[in-house]
């Protein structure tokens, strides 16, 4: 358990913070964290972390931060020890996108003071991980979390990554590109339509399809995948929609998570011998539309990384947001990653 007194000059006394892992009995306050947190996604939340390390079989830790027993910060890190010689934290892990830190908010305080809370927590959380001894730490947030000076300053290597934001309003085709529209009139004329549908062997199925015409593997495994989609039904993260032709064949399919900020385009796949009717385009669109008149006023479209996913993406109209990942290596990482490479 590791101590720190930060606070503001002039306040009088100082914050006494303790940072220490997030007990079992403890996940309530952890999952209440992440959803009054603007950083808080559905990837953060224990149910989500819990079941990811299990499939793993890997390590999950909650580091928490506390201010006079009281939940205000935290990061998940799942650990690894490689070649049985490295140490190494990660706050993301397969079909994980986002983790890092989550932080509290404070209602109605300005700049300087959302700044100064905000930052006392991550340096807390920080030096706690540098005396844990890791190896290599590797941290993405969420777009939430704009602000990684606190990082930098304290010799964390940043990266930037890149998302699409949807904005779920009324008219959607009235912004999306022409051969968005032309995609959708054409999978429409060829008969293909969608429906709600949670079909996890056909996920899996056309998972494998579209990973074979790339010459790639998955990067997870058929029971690491029947077992997510197992957890979004069972506690409701989520759901999936299926484009199928007129004779009932299914040749696409996109599994969509939720929290109460957004949606997340988790994952989607399609079968190759029909990707040029537009079938994709009328599979996202009627998702969209379906969220939109659930109340979901906003979609996380990811791919923002990918250049083909980008190109694909970029014709509804999304706004393209960064979102940071920082880095944290000891000389030992470094030497044995420079000789991997040679």
């Amino acid at each position: 358990m590791g101590s720190t007194s930060l606070g503001e000059p002039g306040a009088q006394g100082m914050v006494a913070l303790e940072v220490e892992e997030v007990k079992g009995d403890e996940l309530h306050l952890w999952d209440a964290l992440v959803a009054g947190s603007a950083e808080g996604t559905v990837f953060h939340t224990s149910d989500w972390l819990v079941r990811n390390a299990s499939l793993q079989d890997r390590t999950l830790i909650l580091l928490g931060c506390y201010a006079d027993g009281e939940l205000i910060g935290g990061c998940p890190l799942f650990l690894s020890n490689p070649y049985k010689i490295l140490k190494i934290a990660s706050s993301t892990t397969i079909a994980t996108p986002y983790g890092g830190m989550v932080l509290s908010e404070i209602e109605n305080a300005k700049q300087r003071k959302r700044e100064l809370h905000n930052r006392m927590i991550i340096v807390s959380i920080l030096e706690h991980i540098a005396g844990e001894g890791f190896d290599h730490v590797n941290l993405v947030h969420s777009p939430g979390l704009q602000d990684i000076r606190a990082f930098t300053q304290n010799g964390w290597d940043p990266r930037v990554y890149y998302t699409y934001i949807l904005s779920l309003h009324d008219d959607l085709l009235k912004n999306t590109s022409k051969d968005v529209r032309q995609n959708i009139r054409k999978a429409q004329k060829h008969g293909i339509s969608t429906t709600k549908q949670f079909d996890p062997e056909i996920f899996w199925s056309l998972t494998m399809s579209t990973f074979t015409k790339q010459g790639k593997k998955p990067p997870f495994s058929r029971e690491h995948l029947l077992g997510l989609l197992d957890l979004i039904t069972s506690k409701n993260l989520g759901e999936m929609r299926v484009a199928h032709t007129s004779s009932g064949e299914i040749v696409a399919a996109e599994v969509t998570l939720w929290d109460p900020k957004m949606a997340h385009s988790w994952s989607a796949a399609s079968s190759e011998e029909h990707l040029s009717m537009g079938a994709a385009s009328l599979l996202c669109y009627d998702t969209f539309t379906g969220l939109s008149n659930l109340g979901v006023r906003r979609i996380n479209l990811m791919g923002g990384n990918m250049t083909q996913l980008s190109s694909f993406v970029s014709g509804f109209n999304p706004d393209l947001v960064p979102y940071f990942g920082v880095e944290y290596s000891r000389p030992k990482y470094a030497i044995l990653k420079r000789f991997k490479r040679e």
